[in-house]
């Protein structure tokens, strides 16, 4: 497991740099703040607020989102929950795009090794407009975060006060009737580093570079962002490696 992570490692960091060369222009900032808090029994429930500016390319957006979250194991977790965004297509002081979501989500970590991984599968089924007067449009995708946490303290520990890198790739894939658009609708991908605040809380900045299929032949859409995210989360295997 230690050589198979350390060479999914190196690949994302490549990945980076390919996509990084592929435009965007210069970075928007992106602000998560995100909480999982612990309900009776296996069950947390799990809420976040994002704050994602935009470019000439891709619109800016802000999203809330709340679920609840069944751990049946130390590394497994299942969560459902809704999502509601505004997208702002015209100008950032006009009237925003609503979406809706529904999501479900099965999240694996595995902590065996110097590299921590985590795994998680996300079905979401969304209602958007592509501007604020137009009718709702239904289009479901599946999203795949492969994302690995490393530890920067000799022995692999992650105490309060250390600091780790962090490496996410995301792939979102478009279901239902696509119209001549691509199949994989949005890749995003990231490096930074992350500080543990407390027992409860960690701290990430990071680059993203996110790319998005414009359903036009040859063309893609691209941004780049540094993104500052807070989360607040009990201890687990899955909280300090999964976001």
């Amino acid at each position: 497991m230690k050589h198979l992570s350390s060479l999914l490692l190196l690949t994302l960091l490549a990945g980076t740099g390919a996509a990084r060369a592929q435009g965007g222009g210069a970075p928007v900032g992106w602000l998560k703040l995100s909480a999982d808090v612990s309900m009776r029994g296996r069950w947390t429930l799990y809420s976040e607020v994002e704050s994602r500016q935009g470019n000439a390319q891709l619109a800016a957006q802000q999203l809330g989102r709340l679920g609840f979250r069944l751990h049946l194991a130390p590394s497994l977790s299942l969560t459902t929950g809704y999502v509601l965004a505004g997208n702002d297509y015209g100008p950032s002081d006009g009237p925003k795009a609503p979406e809706h979501r529904f999501y479900q989500e099965i999240a694996l970590a595995d902590v065996s090794g110097p590299v921590r991984a985590s795994h998680r599968l996300r079905a979401e089924e969304r209602w958007l407009r592509p501007t604020p007067e137009a009718a709702f449009r239904y289009a479901p995708r599946l999203r795949y975060q492969l994302r690995l946490v490393v530890p920067l303290r000799k022995g692999g520990a992650l105490p309060v006060g250390g600091v780790y890198a962090v490496v996410a790739d995301e792939v979102f894939a478009g279901l239902g009737r696509r119209d001549g658009a691509s199949f994989l609708e949005e890749n995003r991908v990231s490096a930074g580093l992350g500080y543990r605040i407390s027992r409860l809380a960690t701290m990430e900045l990071a680059y993203l570079n996110q790319t998005q299929a414009s359903g036009v032949a040859g063309r893609a859409l691209a941004r780049n962002a540094v993104q500052m995210s807070v989360a607040f989360a009990a201890p687990s295997h899955q909280a300090l490696v999964r976001r």
